[in-house]
């Protein structure tokens, strides 16, 4: 638990710097993608699929950029995206990639290799979609009470 969470805080740290996020933003995003890892983590330690685990952590992202980006007055992308990186599926897509890379460049007509890459592909994208849809609702749902609420 303790690399995940370092994990977090050092990936989500290394792109809010890359970004160029405010000094004042750096707290709120390092929070945002620990907690995104931990409920991640344990969603999937509770046996929830990959992409309602990311999806469950990419709406607490959301939902809680939405409140810092009010509170400290900086815009919800900055918190959103550099705490978001920590949920992209790296080993799905890389796996998909050599699947595609065999297929494509040895002229490979095994289709237990074909469905295999087909499969880390779709997985791929259902999780970034995952990500982009958890992100997207609580801003959308709640933009218009936004200052009521908060």
């Amino acid at each position: 638990m303790i690399l995940d969470i370092s994990i977090g805080l050092f990936v989500s740290l290394s792109f809010a710097i890359l970004f160029n996020a405010p000094k004042r933003s750096l707290i709120p995003i390092i929070i945002l993608g620990t907690g995104a890892v931990l409920i991640k983590k344990y969603m999937l330690h509770y046996d929830f699929s990959l992409e309602f685990s990311t999806f469950i952590a990419a709406f607490f992202i959301g939902c809680i950029s939405l409140y810092f980006s009010h509170k400290q007055n900086i815009p919800i992308l900055v918190y959103a995206i550099s705490s978001s990186i920590v949920l992209v599926p790296t080993v799905n897509a890389y796996k998909a990639m050599i699947g595609f890379i065999q297929i494509s460049t040895h002229q490979i007509n095994n289709q237990e290799i074909i469905i295999q890459s087909l499969h880390y592909g779709l997985k791929t994208w259902f999780v970034f979609g995952a990500i982009a849809i958890g992100i997207v609702l609580p801003t959308q749902f709640l933009k218009k009470y936004r200052f009521k609420i908060l």
